[in-house]
């Protein structure tokens, strides 16, 4: 259900960008099967839905550097539920013309509908741990302290690429 609606979308919006020789490949297969593994233990519909957009994405050309699909499915199907609902809610958080230029304070108070702080910085930590964010010290500007702050990494931009995310949300 879910791989078919997410199918016919990207395919209303990105028709030209289909890499046919990818969907002939038994790199493609594998991804399939990737997939169909991460369904079979997914906690809720959002992260099927989630899986299903990361699969019809892989068919999608990409100009260097183009994500690693293989990866990209692999860690998507460690992502626990909590985590996946925070990785979406980041983009939400962060800077939406650049969110991977932004950071989020690692004391700070914010969190995603439907968790507490402790939940969400839970959830951050196994991110972190899965290498979606990593920690760094950044001054806000030249008088203030450092101040230790969460920013996604290259393997988060990867996933967002390959999910759209940053636009239509799931």
């Amino acid at each position: 259900m879910h791989v078919q609606a997410e199918f016919a979308a990207l395919l209303r919006a990105f028709a030209g960008s289909v890499d046919h020789a990818y969907l002939r490949s038994d790199a493609f297969q594998a991804n399939v099967v990737q997939a169909v593994r991460a369904a079979e233990i997914a906690e809720s519909d959002d992260k099927l839905r989630f899986i299903a957009r990361a699969l019809a994405g892989c068919v999608l050309a990409f100009p260097p550097p183009a994500p690693d699909k293989f990866q990209t499915m692999r860690v998507i199907e460690g992502l626990s539920d909590r985590e996946l609902r925070v990785f979406v809610g980041l983009f939400d958080l962060l800077d939406p013309i650049d969110p991977f230029a932004d950071s989020l304070p690692v004391s700070g108070t914010a969190t995603v509908a439907g968790l507490s702080r402790q939940e969400f910085a839970s959830a951050l930590l196994g991110l972190a741990q899965q290498g979606f964010l990593s920690r760094a010290d950044v001054r806000r500007d030249e008088w203030s302290a450092p101040e230790a702050t969460w920013t996604l990494t290259a393997l988060a931009r990867q996933v967002a690429v390959l999910t759209r995310l940053g636009g239509e949300e799931l």
